[in-house]
Order: structure tokens, then sequence, then C-alpha cells
């Protein structure tokens, strides 16, 4: 390998060289932010060439070509019209706290386009989604380097940018961008020169994101029509480097016993009360937090069933699943089934159901019912099917403050 970091003390600890014939779907996945989107609106066009990948815009119906290390339902809810369009199983290929990452890429030239390498929070807990643009190369003016770092709801971090003015023309050739994050801070490189210092750091596991995409007018520039299709962004490689002492694992580890829904990560196959990227009322991460004080709250006239999701990323086993609300009586799920899938895509199979369910409380009171499954099931996915809820035609919407999957021999 050519460009590694020459610096003492550092492992290279995942790569992905795109030298090979097809992309390689478990490091990247082809699909973008995909739950805000059908899959096809969502999948990148692009072309494995030269040992790179080739982003691409083929047309003027095509406005963003994206992949993506890790993704999870509602994450990067960037608009606040965007509605969750389907679930999609949560993978973690490459999510991560710390290291050095480095990109070797050519970048598009020509007003209205924007070449980008950016990472954001996983979401585990709602506050957990900064967005670190290692660059946004606009290709209205292809020797100024945008690096910024966007605190969202994270109340840790402040907004921060520098416009970095280069002496060359970035589009012309590859040029190797550098970030070391850790947790003093992070540093940004340009062709392993220092441009970029700032002592604050997301203290959380991100995703990594490689893109193209365009607009017309605004910050990105009015759209240059001179340009022909495809329009591209080349990508030699992608690695990540650690050095003792910074975490080594690429996912959060398992939990093995207690409540299992605490090592899942959570999902929905309808849409939710979600909020925005500054101020979010409600989150799908509330449901297996542990916390009664938070609640995902559903979004009204949403037609039922509705799905609540869990995946694990290996097989758990458990028999146990319950359900926590607050003020049942007047805003509870009242029936629901739980199925579970050997893979988290196919072959969904209902293992236990919940009946009628008469909550007792219509006011501030928590209450928690438990379904027993009539044997312990192995699975890497769960979903709860709600099929009715108290307050349909009162508030519209249910709360679910918690929900908890064990194995009983180990509860």
């Amino acid at each position: 390998m050519t460009d590694m970091l020459h610096k003492e003390g550092w492992t290279l600890v995942f790569h992905e060289e795109f030298d090979g014939e097809t992309l390689d779907q478990t490091k990247f996945s082809p699909y973008g932010l995909s739950h805000w989107k059908t899959l096809e609106e969502a999948k990148a066009t692009y072309q494995l060439r030269d040992s790179c990948i080739v982003l691409q815009l083929p047309d003027e119906h095509k406005r963003v070509s994206a992949i993506v290390t890790g993704m999870r339902d509602g994450l990067h809810r960037y608009g606040d019209n965007l509605g969750l369009n389907h679930h999609d199983r949560a993978f973690m290929n490459l999510v991560t706290k710390y290291g050095y990452f480095e990109v070797r890429a050519k970048v598009a030239r020509g007003s209205g386009l924007n070449s980008a390498w950016w990472m954001i929070g996983f979401e585990n807990e709602k506050e957990q989604n900064a967005e670190v643009d290692i660059f946004e190369m606009l290709g209205k003016d292809t020797r100024l380097l945008n690096t910024t770092l966007h605190s969202l709801r994270d109340t840790k971090l402040k907004y921060a940018h520098i416009p970095y003015r280069t002496d060359v023309d970035l589009s012309e050739d590859f040029h190797v961008y550098g970030f070391e994050w850790d947790e003093s801070g992070m540093k940004f490189y340009l062709d392993h020169e220092l441009y970029w210092e700032i002592d604050q750091s997301p203290d959380y596991p991100m995703v990594t994101l490689l893109q193209i995409n365009d607009g017309d007018g605004g910050w990105i520039g009015d759209l240059d029509r001179s340009i022909p299709y495809p329009k591209e962004f080349l990508v030699d490689y992608l690695r990540v480097y650690k050095r003792e002492g910074m975490p080594m694992e690429l996912i959060p580890l398992e939990g093995t016993e207690g409540n299992l829904a605490r090592s899942a990560i959570s999902g929905v196959g309808n849409d939710i009360t979600w909020g925005d990227l500054y101020n979010a009322q409600s989150h799908i991460c509330y449901i297996n937090d542990g916390d009664p004080n938070t609640a995902l709250i559903s979004k009204p006239e949403e037609s039922l069933p509705h799905y609540i999701y869990l995946d694990w990323m290996e097989p758990q086993a458990f028999d146990t699943v319950s359900l926590t609300t607050r003020a049942g009586l007047k805003q509870g799920p009242t029936q629901w089934d739980i199925e579970v899938s050997p893979d988290g895509v196919t072959d969904w199979r209902k293992v236990g159901e919940s009946g009628q369910v008469a909550w007792s409380h219509r006011e501030d009171e928590l209450e928690t019912h438990e379904i027993t499954l009539a044997q312990e099931e192995r699975a890497k996915s769960l979903r709860i099917v709600i099929q009715a809820f108290n307050g349909s035609q009162e508030t519209g919407t249910y709360l679910i403050q918690d929900i908890a999957v064990y194995l009983s021999t180990k509860a």
C-alpha cells in the first residue's frame, strides 16, 4: 500500500481499496441514507474502475450517490418533511470512534456539484448525532476545502468551520485527505499536511459516508449545465488506523446476559414522531435505552399494524419479552404480537402474542406487560407488531417507554 500514515504506534484495522469487480458490501452499502427513500431511489450509481470507486450522477434525475459503512432506521433525519419509507435491517460494517482515517480521492469540478467525505453519529442515544464533514468540495471552487463540525443535538459540542484555501485545483488530480480523531480533539490533513486542529471531539461511534450530490442555487452554486454527464467523484481507498489505547472494536460490543434489548439496534417499519436534527421529542433509541422517562411516540394517522424491530449482529437466545408504557389507559398499546427472524429479513415467524391488554392507569404511572414465549427462541432479529392501542380516537398516538428481552435463566 502507498500513502500509509507515517507515524509510529498506528495499526491498520480497516481498509477498502475498491480493487474488486463488485462493491464489498461487508464494508460499504450502496444505499446511503436508505430508509428515507425507496431502495431504488437511494441506490448509488457507481463504477469500479482502475482500483477506484467512481460515484456518479448519470443524468439530471439522479441528485445524490452515496455509500455508507453503517445504517439504522431514522439515522440523520436531514429534512423536516422526511418520513420513514421502509425498514432496513441495521448493519455496522464500520461503526467506531477514534482513529486516523484516510481517503485518497479526486473531486468533481463544476458549479452545483459537491464531493463529500463525512461522518455522522450512530445515534445509540438521541444526542449522539453530530456530523463531521472532513471535506465538502464544492465544484464551483475546487481550490477551497470546506471542513465543518455540526453539533446538531450534541450540546457538548459547538459548530465550527474552516474554509481552507489551497494552492492547487483539487479536481485536477488525486489528493490524500486525513482525519485524526481522539478524546482530546480532531485534526485534518491535506496530502499529509495539517491544515486545521480543534479541541472538540464527539465521544461516540460514527459511520462514514462518501458522496457526490448536486443542487441548483444557494451555497452549492448554480448548476453548471455545460458539465457533461456522468458527473464523477473518484475514491481510491478508505483506510482506518488505531493506536494503542483506542477502542479497537469496529462495532459496539454485544451484550450476552441481562436485558438483550440493550445490545440491539432498534428500528421501526412505520413512521414515528422524530423531531429534527436539532431537537427531537422522540427517537427510536428510546425503546431500548433502559430509561422509563423516555418514550417512543407513534405518528398520528399511521395505519396499523406497526412494526418495531430489535436487530442483533449475532443470534441471541431469549424466552421473555416485556413492554412498558406510561398512562396505558390513555396512550398504551393494547394488542401486539412477537415475531422473530433468523436473519432479520426473511422467514418472520410469530412466537408470542399479548392478547387484549387492560392497562390500569390513565395518568402518569408506568406499567409493564410481560410475554413468556412457549419455548426458548434464537434469532438475529425480533419485532413487535402493534395491532391496536388506546387513544386512537383521542390522541392518535401511543407511547412505548421501554422494551426488554430476556432469557429467563439469565435474567
